[in-house]
């Protein structure tokens, strides 16, 4: 009786970690979209940006200046830097997407969002692909090295490097060199957060500060109120001024606060806001917005579990449409917040780097990405493994996966398609095991396991699979036990699989919508 106490007590905590209230679905109400800007592609979705023209001058009149000073580098870098949340990367949109730097009478510009992630290869390779508009099949750097120098010989370009966080120069160096083909007057647009980074690049620096008090309530304003509502009474709009001084300049708090706030009609509600405890909660050295992790809290539970799903990714990953829907499937909801999501040139979509954030910070206890947890045991509360291709061959830890009783999500991913090699991955645990001690699994990929040969029959004992990945493995036929699986909604078998045959009991997959092969 004290172990199953302390067991409900621990739950008690976990359930006030997370904010999950009784009954919250049925109760809250769809929000109105986010404009959502485009983190990692060059397209404005947002038409107007507040408190930014001078900045935005500022830059368009840096990349039309004509200089003859023989002193100056080939290549003139300006880096735009700040803290996340401000909006670096929609200024920098609205400048690469300005008529006005026509008249800097440039021949060719590319938008790159180059993340943490910063391999000179494939920064390198991504950099052709957005000057050229076509994938490159370069296997070495000294081709991708050629390759662009003859793209860029003495043309004037323009290049924005989005999201850049590498702190070492020899990195850079390396990517800088080519680029130096380029035609005197050439010029590189950075966004980042972190100074360091514009030292090393020998660049300007334009410093984005937070946004005045009237910038602050347009863009709230703009998010905030329903179409119609042109006035607000003196009390609600009181209250709202209130609760955006907490978001402290921030445009993508006051765009997320907005958001949440027209889904709440009430002078209760706002209040009950506006003297939440979450305000204060986050410490000062914590980088985790108050206004994003407030939005968190007022999610209905579902879309909770949908937000826990998201952090096995890593930052700036694209999900695919399919991804999302399936995701919807996998948490029982019929909608997924757009807010959270960013639009992309490949149809897909990109969370925003504060956003992973939070998701890694709220399920700490429950998300283990073999990436960011190395030399870290897994630990038994863990519901969610994700890790990426490379890191397995360097990691021994996989059989305390199945001490994880309440494991519900297996999955390796590929972060960068098309710019390394693809090598597959080998699994150091028995699969039976995996199979038979952790019954709860709901998603489980074992996409691109080239060891993978044969599925053994305990695979029918996971009543509670949702999604089962097969695909790019060496499996010949799977057992008759697939069956059993009745709430299997999808079955990947394809990509260079040896299947032969398909089990003859397969119809009695009822709620089967996707079969790949």
């Amino acid at each position: 009786m004290k172990e199953v106490l302390e067991k409900l007590e621990y739950l008690s905590r976990q359930k006030d970690v997370l904010a999950l209230k009784e009954g919250s679905y049925s109760r809250v109400r769809s929000g109105r979209k986010v404009s959502q800007k485009l983190q990692s592609t060059f397209f404005v979705v947002e038409s107007v940006i507040y408190g930014r023209d001078a900045e935005k001058d500022i830059i368009i009149n840096w990349l039309k200046l004509e200089t003859d000073n023989r002193n100056q580098p080939s290549i003139l870098i300006l880096s735009i830097v700040g803290m996340g949340g401000l909006g670096k990367t929609t200024l920098a949109q609205h400048v690469y997407n300005d008529p006005k730097i026509e008249d800097a009478k440039l021949d060719i510009k590319a938008w790159v969002c180059v993340s943490d992630y910063f391999h000179v290869f494939t920064v390198t390779r991504t950099i052709i692909e957005a000057f050229t508009g076509e994938k490159d099949n370069s296997r070495n750097l000294e081709m991708v090295y050629k390759r662009l120098e003859e793209k860029l010989l003495g043309r004037k370009f323009f290049l924005v490097l989005d999201d850049v966080w590498n702190e070492k120069p020899e990195e850079w160096e390396a990517v800088r060199t080519p680029l130096t083909y380029g035609a005197p007057g050439s010029r590189i647009l950075v966004t980042t957060c972190g100074e360091k980074v514009a030292s090393i690049m020998r660049s300007k620096v334009l410093c984005l500060k937070q946004l005045g008090e009237d910038e602050c309530w347009n863009v709230f304003e703009n998010h905030a109120l329903k179409d119609g509502d042109l006035e607000l009474n003196e009390e609600l709009k009181e209250i709202d001024k209130r609760i955006v001084e907490k978001c402290v300049g921030l445009p993508l708090a006051l765009k997320t606060i907005g958001c949440l706030l027209r889904t709440k009609s009430s002078i209760s509600d706002l209040k009950n806001i506006l003297v939440s405890d979450i305000w204060d909660l986050l410490k000062e050295d914590n980088e985790i917005i108050p206004a994003l992790y407030l939005s968190y809290h007022h999610l209905p539970s579902h879309l909770k579990r949908c937000f826990a799903y998201w952090a096995l990714f890593p930052k700036d990953y694209e999900f695919m449409k399919e991804e999302l829907i399936l995701l919807s499937f996998f948490q029982q909801g019929t909608e997924t917040r757009r807010s959270f999501f960013e639009q992309s040139t490949k149809r897909c979509f990109v969370m925003h780097d504060l956003l992973n954030d939070l998701a890694k910070y709220v399920y700490g206890d429950f998300c283990f990405r073999l990436k960011f947890d190395k030399g870290q045991c897994i630990a038994k509360t863990t519901r969610y493994f994700s890790f990426e291709f490379n890191d397995v061959k360097c990691f021994n830890d996989f059989g305390s996966l199945t001490d994880a009783k309440r494991l519900c999500s297996f999955l390796p991913i590929i972060e960068i398609w098309g710019t390394y090699i693809y090598y597959g991955w080998y699994f150091k645990i028995s699969i039976h095991d995996l199979f038979f001690k952790n019954k709860f699994l709901r998603v489980l990929s074992l996409h691109g396991c080239y060891a993978l040969k044969d599925v053994p029959n305990s695979v029918g004992g996971l009543k509670h699979l949702l999604s089962l990945d097969l695909s790019s493995t060496r499996i010949q036929k799977l057992p008759n036990s697939i069956g059993l699986l009745y709430n299997l909604l999808i079955l990947k078998l394809n990509y260079y699989l040896s299947l032969e045959e398909l089990p003859s009991n397969l119809h009695k997959l009822k709620k089967l919508c996707c079969l790949n092969l």
